[in-house]
């Protein structure tokens, strides 16, 4: 029972901050060779074609004021993974 109030605190006081997300993402393809994407703070996966392919758009992460987009090749898939700082 001690085991869970600790849990319990833990996770309360885990919540507290400023409630800006500290993680990032990264995003894989596999017919792309590797890694398309590091340090993006979102990703839109809206399907949208471009020249006859799906793509993902995301908030550019060297330059903020600017969009960049992947254009996911054919037979591929592309994986998002959360990043969080250590």
């Amino acid at each position: 029972m001690l085991r869970l109030a600790w849990l319990i605190i833990l996770l309360t006081l885990s919540a507290c901050g400023d409630g800006k997300s500290t993680s990032t993402l990264t995003v894989t393809c596999s017919g792309a060779g590797g890694i398309q994407l590091v340090g993006a703070a979102s990703v839109d996966v809206l399907g949208d074609l471009m020249n006859g392919r799906p793509t993902m758009t995301y908030p550019d992460p060297a330059n903020p004021s600017r969009t960049g987009s992947i254009s996911v090749e054919p037979r591929s898939d592309c994986k998002i993974t959360p990043q969080t700082p250590s």
